[in-house]
């Protein structure tokens, strides 16, 4: 049977972690956001099991920061000495199989959602703007060379072989023009297939890879 949700005050301590939980975390990077932006996020806790279905990583994260004995986060609370954070109540899932399988889908489908590629950017270059901060966005230089390669505007094509050197330039651009954005969004996660899926060093080595491979049904 189903009960409403409400937010309860637990003490950080008392939570009790899944110890299978599969999830990986950047602890470092979500104790910088809950710094800056304070704990916004409540825990999702199986009351049917007492363990956590969603909030491993801001636990360790609260934990290191005390640990660092680093002041109260903005919206928590302190009682006798002891944490205190918002808990989502009224969660019973019966089965232990469906608990995990919560757990996963919960982190999974977030990350299948993936980026407006452009769109993150325009907002990133808006933040550093305003903030010249981005260390507690989650996103590496590396994640950034990579949105920027892929959301350049034009691809990069080599001449044929059997013109002169001296009648030619070594490269040729194209502007790529898209009717829509769901087409332009399909194109990036083609290109993001071949940097994965193919070698070359630009994208037009790959892509030439890609479509020998089609034709000629083995890699060059």
């Amino acid at each position: 049977m189903s009960e409403e949700l409400n937010i309860e005050w637990l003490k950080l301590s008392d939570l009790e972690v899944e110890p299978k939980n599969p999830k990986n975390h950047d602890i470092e990077k979500i104790m910088l956001s809950i710094e800056r932006f304070g704990f916004v996020t409540p825990f999702i806790k199986n009351y049917k099991t007492g363990k956590l279905l969603a909030g491993h990583g801001r636990k360790k994260a609260l934990e290191l920061m005390q640990k660092k004995q680093l002041s109260l986060p903005d919206h928590l609370k302190e009682e006798d000495g002891e944490w205190l954070v918002p808990v989502v109540s009224g969660v019973n899932i019966e089965n232990e199989q469906d608990a995990m399988a919560y757990l996963i889908a919960d982190n999974r489908l977030e990350e299948l959602g993936g980026w407006n590629t452009p769109e993150l950017l325009e907002a990133i270059e808006m933040i550093e703007d305003s903030t010249g901060d981005l260390s507690d966005l989650g996103i590496s230089n590396k994640d950034m060379n990579d949105m920027l390669e892929d959301t350049e505007t034009s691809l990069e094509f080599e001449q044929p072989e059997y013109e002169e050197p001296g009648e030619r330039e070594d490269n040729k651009y194209f502007d790529l023009m898209f009717d829509t954005e769901y087409e332009q969004q399909v194109f990036y996660k083609f290109l993001d297939f071949l940097r994965v899926m193919e070698h070359g060093d630009t994208h037009a080595e790959r892509l030439d890879n890609h479509i020998k491979k089609l034709i000629y049904g083995e890699e060059e």
